[in-house]
């Protein structure tokens, strides 16, 4: 009897218990026992008959379930609406480039997608569908083997070897221009699996389609690596991204070659990692023209008569030119207690605005609430009763008004927010004046 097809959000961070209520059954819970062994257990952890997710968010694609995490802001925001925080992740991926097509005008997708996987998937098949309509790419190869017509050069050593009792036969080197080559095998294999992780009949339908339009290539071994260096040229630059996508597909999908049935395919991404990301894509989007918007990092600690180091390594130095100051943001994606930030985040700021000469320093936190501006909490480093360094607590509004989309402004914020602060009459070090 075939399995439904259903989809579980859940938030990131949050645990998922095997319930027959809620579609995620025993058997679920063994296959992401055994991809989480496959990848050291960095995405969940797993706890008796349940899941406890981490940081990372996107899609988990097991048999005919596939689970959605989605950022953890939402669940302060709007309980269990998670729908709206779909859209946020999609639109943080696209802004980010780690969707690139996602949203584009030259890839409108055909259906809204019930997950995340299922948006990548219809920007792979289209992709793969317009290069089919202009033709494979045909590349010279060389090939050696047995032929029933001399064909190429005659290889001495193995003629002799293989063919001393079949004179019919001619062992031979020579080039082929065909469409077997690496860009071809890559889309073939990616469009086998999707079947084989995904139960959407329309895309399923579209993928057999394309399989009828490919010929038969080489399987192509996949191995961590093998996109690293990918040249591309005229005529394959429009490969470059159904080959992205391709990429993250298959490092990320793991058949079971014991049983052949345990197909899992999981696409995700640091929270972390992101929200970094597109706050430092934001500000750089509205920077202004004297300003420099960079991350940058510093030798902190070496071991004497070593060659090795330590370094530190802010998230974003916004550096006005015009009067030598910078201003550091370490960017956090949770919700401090009560607007007090970590010891140890706190410690960190204080060594970046040291080695920056910092004007100030900003930790900036998401806010589960729409404001109209940013939340800025103001605070300083204090040293013998006396301020020695600006150090504020900034919480800022991820959704827009409506609270359904994300707030295309929020580098236009901090941007306008940080013109503010280096407008002001910069104070005495008063570092320099206790130190001395």
């Amino acid at each position: 009897m075939p399995f439904k097809a259903h989809t579980i959000q859940v938030f990131e961070h949050e645990l998922l218990k095997v319930d027959s209520n809620n579609g995620f059954s025993q058997t679920h819970w063994e296959k992401l026992g055994w991809y989480n062994e496959e990848h050291g257990g960095r995405y969940f952890t797993l706890v008796p008959r349940g899941v406890k997710f981490k940081n990372y968010v996107g899609v988990i694609q097991v048999d005919e379930l596939t689970i959605e995490i989605v950022p953890k802001i939402g669940r302060l925001a709007s309980g269990d609406d998670k729908s709206r925080w779909q859209g946020l992740l999609l639109d943080m991926l696209q802004e980010c480039s780690w969707m690139n097509v996602y949203a584009n005008e030259k890839a409108t997708l055909r259906y809204k997608p019930r997950s995340i996987l299922e948006a990548y998937l219809e920007i792979f098949i289209q992709e793969c569908e317009n290069i089919i309509r202009e033709g494979l790419v045909k590349k010279y190869r060389t090939t050696e083997g047995n032929r029933n017509a001399l064909k190429g050069r005659l290889v001495f050593s193995k003629q002799i070897q293989q063919n001393a009792i079949h004179e019919e036969r001619f062992y031979t080197k020579h080039q082929a221009f065909d469409q077997e080559n690496f860009f071809n095998r890559v889309l073939l294999k990616t469009l086998k699996i999707i079947p084989l992780t995904n139960n959407s009949p329309t895309l399923k339908d579209r993928v057999y389609r394309l399989l009828l339009d490919f010929p038969e290539l080489e399987d192509i071994k996949v191995e961590a690596g093998m996109f690293d260096n990918i040249q591309y040229n005229r005529k394959t630059l429009r490969y470059a991204e159904a080959i992205e996508i391709a990429a993250m597909i298959l490092l990320h999908y793991r058949p079971d070659i014991r049983s052949g049935q345990k197909h899992i395919l999981a696409l995700l991404f640091d929270m972390n990692e992101l929200w970094e990301e597109y706050i430092f894509r934001q500000i750089r989007k509205w920077k202004k023209a004297h300003w420099k918007v960079v991350r940058q990092r510093k030798q902190f600690w070496q071991l004497h008569g070593s060659s090795s180091y330590k370094i530190i390594k802010p998230d974003i130095v916004i550096t006005d030119k015009q009067k030598d100051q910078s201003i550091i943001i370490d960017t956090k994606w949770k919700l401090p207690e009560d607007n007090t930030p970590g010891d140890a985040d706190l410690k960190q700021m204080y060594i970046y605005n040291e080695y920056w000469n910092g004007l100030a320093s900003i930790l900036l936190y998401p806010n589960s609430q729409h404001t109209p501006a940013p939340v800025f909490i103001k605070g300083a480093f204090i040293k013998d009763s006396l301020a020695i360094g600006e150090c504020g607590i900034m919480r800022i509004s991820v959704l827009n008004d409506s609270g359904f989309g994300i707030d295309k402004d929020i580098g236009l914020k901090i941007s306008n927010f940080c013109l503010l602060l280096f407008s002001q009459k910069r104070p005495i070090n008063m570092r320099r004046v206790i130190n001395n």
